[in-house]
């Protein structure tokens, strides 16, 4: 929710602040700035949470999600919001890295790639609901859907109550665990999860432009579409733990990357409502295997001492492709158009796609783990 959910305020926002140079793309840019200060902060996240605990880190992140996440919601100008938005960032950093290194803390083997589905699976429905609550208040006013963000404060009270520090971490892991990090596989895994960022966050931030250019102007229609998209990838998170039975983690991202170019090639051609719906949700459904997938991939790799700084990176690498999205794609977007664009990053995945199902089998040969029991279960 910490970028979607303003996704159907954008055009208006751009119009209240039409008397700024640019207002089109600064509110762009509102929807991902967070995203900047989630890439500076993460990999200290990371540190910190592996120097010094989890837990105290994830509760003040919580507490400033929702003060930063709600500022909007007050602030009178393009600059202030994209301040407010940039301590967003920093709370998500926390939150993000926090939460993933604690499932690697918690579980192993084939239930953690399990937990891992279901992580994806609620972010997705998660997606539907605050992104289906913002496009439902912006009707109201573009303002609104800032006050989403409060619900961090609501989640703090079951955080505090029920997750436990875990008894082992990188502190008591100075000796015989100090395996070092894989650095081609890491490199991969976090170039490839910047990509699908940069490709997939074109929905939230080009969607309801390029419906409002075929005639649908409704807000609330443009979030119903963002959010369709969000519960059908909980469907694909929800089956990506079964699919590691047959696949390694490279063959997924290559198969898993055929729904988002079926999805994009959809809505590239979309000249109405249903079929921009259609490939929203088709493209939904392979970033609900994919995210996931990428964020195990690195849990597998990463040495006990190195999780949280080795997540830190994945999550910076999710968000560096958050914030490009717009950069790298308006160029495209001013030279061919909107559809085209969808059309182009299509073509691009599939070639990727493809370079990947040549190369998977040397990097999945030890890419899943068996099946451990749980020795951290909270």
């Amino acid at each position: 929710m910490a970028n979607a959910t303003i996704a159907a305020s954008m055009p208006r926002m751009a119009e209240v602040f039409s008397d700024t140079p640019d207002s089109e793309f600064l509110a762009k840019l509102i929807l991902t700035t967070p995203a900047l200060f989630i890439v500076i902060f993460a990999p200290l996240a990371g540190y910190c949470i592996d120097r010094w605990g989890r837990l105290k880190f994830l509760y003040g992140s919580l507490l400033l999600y929702g003060a930063a996440g709600s500022s909007g919601f007050y602030l009178d100008s393009l600059p202030e919001i994209l301040g407010g938005r940039a301590c967003l960032g920093v709370a998500v950093a926390g939150i993000m890295t926090t939460t993933t290194t604690l499932l690697g803390d918690y579980f192993s083997g084939h239930e953690r790639l399990r937990f891992a589905g279901l992580q994806g699976m609620f972010f997705s429905m998660a997606g539907m609901v605050f992104v289906g609550a913002g496009g439902v208040l912006a009707e109201f006013g573009w303002r609104l859907p800032f006050l989403v963000y409060l619900s961090s404060w609501v989640a703090l009270i079951p955080a505090v109550m029920f997750l436990r520090e875990p008894t082992r971490h990188a502190r008591e892991n100075r000796g015989a665990e100090r395996a070092r990090a894989p650095v081609a596989a890491l490199a991969l895994a976090y170039g490839l999860t910047f990509f699908l960022l940069v490709v997939f966050y074109m929905t939230p931030v080009q969607l309801p432009f390029l419906l409002k250019s075929i005639g649908v102007e409704s807000a609330g229609l443009a979030a119903l579409a963002i959010g369709l998209g969000s519960l059908a990838s909980g469907g694909g998170s929800f089956l990506q733990h079964r699919i590691h039975y047959r696949l390694g983690f490279v063959s997924i991202y290559s198969a898993a990357m055929l729904f988002l170019v079926a999805g994009y090639a959809l809505i590239a051609y979309a000249d109405h409502y249903a079929t921009a719906m259609l490939g929203t949700l088709v493209s939904g459904f392979g970033a609900g295997v994919l995210f996931p997938n990428a964020a195990m991939w690195v849990t597998t790799l990463a040495p006990a001492h190195l999780r949280g700084r080795l997540l830190g990176g994945m999550t910076a690498s999710m968000y560096l492709g958050q914030f490009f999205s717009p950069i790298v794609v308006q160029p495209v977007v001013s030279v061919s158009g909107l559809s085209w664009a969808f059309g182009i990053f299509a073509m691009l995945a599939l070639v990727l796609s493809g370079v990947l199902w040549l190369t998977a089998r040397g990097f999945d040969r030890h890419a899943v783990e068996e099946s451990a029991p749980d020795t951290m279960r909270p």
